[in-house]
């Protein structure tokens, strides 16, 4: 589990996403976190070392192990607090907001037939 620090513009993003989804905002931010990971490299040299309370907000989110330790290597390799880099994913997954699995819905219409009495 994490404790994201987001800033208030990205969490009405992330609020508005998964609310759009149906998901729960800690399912979403998961996935955001995901995502972000894939782009790991996007993320700025510059990350900042506080956020101050006034501008951001922080909440639970449950991830995959294997995300959590990728997570804290990047925190550890830049110094960083696990809530700021997390937060930072979240930012970035967002911006890549359009690899999240099941974003555009499968069209089968064309596949299926009509149904019958045996079906």
């Amino acid at each position: 589990m994490v404790l994201p620090r987001v800033l208030l513009a990205d969490d009405r993003a992330l609020k508005a996403l998964a609310a759009a989804r149906g998901w729960y905002v800690s399912e979403t931010a998961a996935k955001l976190i995901n995502v972000g990971l894939q782009h790991a490299a996007e993320l700025p040299d510059d990350l900042p070392r506080r956020v101050a309370a006034t501008e951001s907000t922080d909440f639970t989110a449950r991830i995959p192990l294997s995300d959590n330790t990728l997570l804290r290597s990047i925190a550890s390799e830049r110094d960083r607090s696990i809530s700021l880099v997390a937060g930072a994913l979240v930012k970035l997954g967002l911006r890549h907001r359009n690899e999240l699995l099941g974003q555009i819905p499968a069209q089968y219409d064309h596949l299926e037939q009509r149904l019958t009495k045996a079906s």
